[in-house]
């Protein structure tokens, strides 16, 4: 199989500025990670991060600070209405089904409140005090304080879904960098630019405690974090690299600690107030915990807290360096039941790894973009690679190889390098004129066409290469796409969040944020002709939505099957997944919900398939790709595989069989979710699925086979190897020593003869490759019987080849299914271009760090 590996491409990540865990009291554990030019991401926690969608932010926006809401409680203007205590408690439901709330704010003097759903602004307020630096809910979940750059707290008011300004705390010298509330709500503590920690009445706005940090040389002290912990003990972070723990009565350092080199830039308390971590500039990540009479805190019961304040130390209890350069955010959350710590910063990566095991455990690192929002894509005929980029378009042609003759490719190592006589050649790099990042973007099978959408409108164009004979193309937005009708007139959002071209390239399926499915004929595009064809309407599933979907009459319109969702599903719902088959029949379609709908491109059917999981209610389809006929494989954020055939309209005997019990714990552990399908038309059974680590081959016709299998068909080839060798060996020292009258020169020679011949058969490994293992068991006894000894003792070193191989987790005599190859890393993308010919888009690490600015440098002992 050709490969075509592609490492040109120059997607730059953006840096990460903020990291909030939302609120125990959210159906999910949500986490939201804020970029640094606007984008949001939003995760979930299900064992290690799952990356669920992405809020786009304003063109050249900013960044600095996020807050999650989520109110449970009745205020005490709510209290007033109800009269018994049963209403009281059935509002406090319905508070709690109600999603949580996500506001941002940054250098742009605006706070933010985003339609976590349609992926837009909900509501928007001014700041009253220029870039805001800082902002914390608190407690309650009631109240939202933020810090601006004229030195003021201004309090806004976030009760009953609003977003309101309440008042103005005193005006300090410097601007307000950070900001935290006291666990019962009646205080707040600050830091600020002119090296002061400051404690304020929440009441009355006043100013209760001011502690002061000195200097080190003529420039002042920026206190860059606090956090107050359930004891009170405050404790914050500076540009001096210390860490120091306040009293919160007497308002007097308690301990002092020189955590790192340079500026401490965040700070993070588990739930239980027993540990801090802290870091900064020096990119190390620093551990501080809870001593108790000299013994951890957390293995004290609770009972037994009660010391005085002579024997409660702190001590710095382990470090680890996560990354390269600035970490500018740390999150930690024991809610939860995976305890993680989330770390992120200049370099652009997210580590986590649990919190209980640190500094001992080693972190996982997700890819540096965002690895399952489509952020390349490819033309298969046109051989061509789009990428996209916050507003931008990048296109490239993709270069050419001799090709191998039959007999030099039959012996051809695996991995070994063509001769290129064509390179990639950068065609194409647009700017497009939108308020926000891209949504999505796709590019049609011939590279023709280009589709690309905001949040505001998709955009279609036409692409022709130069008639001047230039390496270049020449680009023209096609007019009057899409069509007005393309959703309904009460719909008040035209953003797409997938859109993907039938391989024909004469319909374009397009999914709103609103929730519609809309088929759109572009057959006539070169005489900007467009037509609504049908709108398929099965994930909007509330009664409401289904009433009005109902009583569309511009348009086909399907309306979905109302069943009866929590707000809180509804309120999260974006659909995050397409794929259209060959054939142009089907569009399938998933959501964060967990939904998965199959529907027909040319008639009103659509299938809504069962839950994927009825026990795991929180199992949902990350990729979705349709194989050489009707058949969908669904990958899952629990690393499951299911297969729905679209024509039977049920899942395949395979799926039934093996999709969830029987999968290799290998693949079945792997961090990183399936990100992408691949289908190979060369090979109508297999199916290919790749992840930031890893390219699995898995064929849809056998069993998985052995659970505790290796998977890696490199690795698998090293222990085949080392064993069989190790096997010989032994054997040739036992024939020494029972065969004497052997000439030993001539016994090594026919065994040697033997070994190489077994090689031969080893020289082309690829993942595609139909052969169990390196070697079978026919290939073993060839090589054992011919070296056999007249005793008759062929049979027992064979068996002996095929133990040790099961003990390693290699089984001969089973089919080696679900083939994965690790030898790509980053992976941005893979795709068949042609029969046994795949792009695989790798953004190297190497890479990325180069475009960096220099990182905090370290003196080393002798330099």
């Amino acid at each position: 199989m050709q490969v075509h590996r592609c490492r040109f491409t120059d997607f730059v990540p953006q840096a990460v500025n903020a990291i909030e865990y939302a609120p125990s009291t959210t159906r999910r554990p949500y986490i939201a990670v804020g970029r640094a030019n606007g984008d949001i991401e939003i995760w979930c926690v299900r064992g290690n991060l799952v990356y669920e969608k992405t809020i786009p932010g304003t063109v050249k926006g900013s960044l600095e600070t996020l807050a999650w809401a989520h109110q449970c409680e009745l205020t005490k203007d709510d209290l007033e209405l109800f009269d018994t205590e049963q209403e009281r408690e059935r509002a406090r439901k319905r508070l709690a089904d109600h999603a949580p709330r996500l506001f941002s704010a940054g250098l742009n003097a605006v706070i933010v409140e985003w339609d976590l759903a349609r992926l837009t602004p909900k509501a928007a307020v001014d700041s009253y005090g220029g870039a805001v630096w800082c902002m914390k809910t608190n407690h309650a979940q009631t109240k939202l304080a933020v810090g601006t750059e004229d030195g003021h707290i201004r309090i806004f008011d976030i009760t009953d879904d609003t977003l309101t300004y309440q008042r103005c705390f005193d005006k300090i010298k410097g601007r307000i960098l950070s900001v935290a509330w006291s666990y019962d709500d009646k205080s707040i503590v600050t830091g600020s630019a002119d090296g002061c920690v400051r404690v304020w009445n929440a009441e009355t706005g006043n100013m209760a405690a001011r502690m002061t940090l000195p200097r080190e040389g003529h420039d002042t002290t920026l206190v860059w974090a606090v956090t107050v912990l359930n004891n009170g003990t405050i404790v914050s972070g500076d540009s001096r690299g210390h860490v120091i723990f306040w009293d919160h009565i007497m308002h007097v350092a308690q301990q002092d600690f020189r955590a790192l080199g340079a500026d401490v830039l965040c700070l993070t308390a588990d739930s239980s107030g027993h540990t801090v971590f802290a870091s900064g500039v020096d990119p190390k990540v620093t551990q501080f915990k809870l001593l108790i009479g000299g013994r951890p805190a957390s293995e004290i019961g609770a009972g037994k807290k009660r010391g005085g304040a002579r024997n409660r130390k702190w001590h710095l209890a382990g470090i680890r360096r996560y990354h390269t350069h600035d970490v500018r955010a740390i999150a930690v959350s024991s809610h939860f039941e995976h305890d993680l710590l989330i770390t992120g910063g200049l370099d652009t990566q997210i580590t986590s790894c649990e919190s209980r095991g640190f500094p001992n455990e080693n972190p996982y690192r997700q890819p540096c973009f965002p690895p399952l929002n489509g952020v390349v894509s490819v033309a298969p005929e046109g051989k061509l690679i789009l990428q996209r980029q916050e507003n931008m378009l990048k296109l490239w042609a993709l270069g050419k190889a001799e090709p191998a003759s039959r007999t030099l490719s039959d012996h051809m190592e695996s991995g070994q390098d063509l001769q290129v006589y064509e390179r990639q050649k950068d065609l194409l790099r647009m700017e497009l004129s939108t308020k926000t990042n891209l949504l999505c973007s796709t590019i049609s099978a011939s590279g023709q066409l280009i589709a690309a959408s905001d949040v505001e409108c998709p955009k279609l164009f036409s692409v022709t290469r130069a008639d001047d004979g230039s390496e270049g193309v020449i680009v023209r937005r096609v007019r009057g796409f899409p069509p007005e009708n393309f959703v309904p007139e009460y719909s008040e959002h035209r953003g797409a969040t997938q859109m993907r071209f039938t391989h024909d390239e004469r319909m374009i399926a397009i999914a709103t944020v609103d929730g519609f499915v809309s088929i759109v004929d572009i057959s006539g595009w070169k005489t900007n002709v467009f037509t609504t064809v049908r709108r398929h309407c099965a994930h909007r599933n509330t009664k409401s939505e289904a009433e009005a979907d109902a009583g569309c009459s511009d348009v086909p319109t399907h309306p979905g099957e109302a069943r009866g969702q929590k707000a809180a599903v509804v309120d999260m719902r974006t659909i995050t997944g397409m794929a259209v088959n060959n054939s142009g029949q089907y569009v399938a379609t998933c959501d964060s919900a967990g939904a998965v709908v199959v529907a027909q491109l040319d008639s009103a059917k659509h299938t809504v398939l069962p839950p994927l999981a009825p026990r795991r209610q929180e199992e949902w389809a990350t990729a979705l790709g349709f194989g050489t006929g009707n058949e969908l494989v669904i990958p899952t954020n629990l690393n499951h595989l299911f297969v729905w055939d679209a024509g039977a309209r049920r899942f395949t005997d395979w799926s039934r069989a093996f999709g969830m019990t029987n999968i290799p714990k290998t693949y079945h552990r792997m961090m990183s979710c399936v990100a992408g399908v691949a289908v190979n038309a060369a090979e109508p059974s297999c199916v290919y699925v790749f992840a930031a680590n890893h390219i699995t081959r898995i064929d849809l016709t056998q069993a998985p086979g052995p659970s505790a299998a290796v998977l890696n068909v490199h690795k698998r080839k090293q222990i085949e190897q080392g064993i069989i060798e190790k096997v010989v060996e032994e054997k040739e020292a036992s024939e020494r020593r029972s065969e004497r009258h052997l000439s030993k020169r001539n016994r090594r020679r026919h065994i040697a003869g033997r070994v190489d011949g077994s090689a031969s058969m080893e020289v082309d490994d690829d993942i595609n490759s139909n052969t169990a293992s390196v070697v079978d068991s026919e290939d073993i006894s060839s090589i054992m019987s011919d070296a056999a000894s007249a005793k008759g003792q062929a049979k027992d070193w064979e068996a002996t080849i095929v133990a040790r191989l099961r003990e390693a987790g290699i089984n001969v005599a089973e089919p080696h299914n679900f083939r994965m190859t690790q030898r790509y890393q980053n992976l941005m993308h893979a795709s068949f271009i042609d029969s046994n010919t795949m792009v695989i888009v790798e953004r190297p690490w190497i890479d990325v760090a180069g475009a960096l600015p220099a990182a905090y440098h370290r003196h080393k002992y002798g330099s």
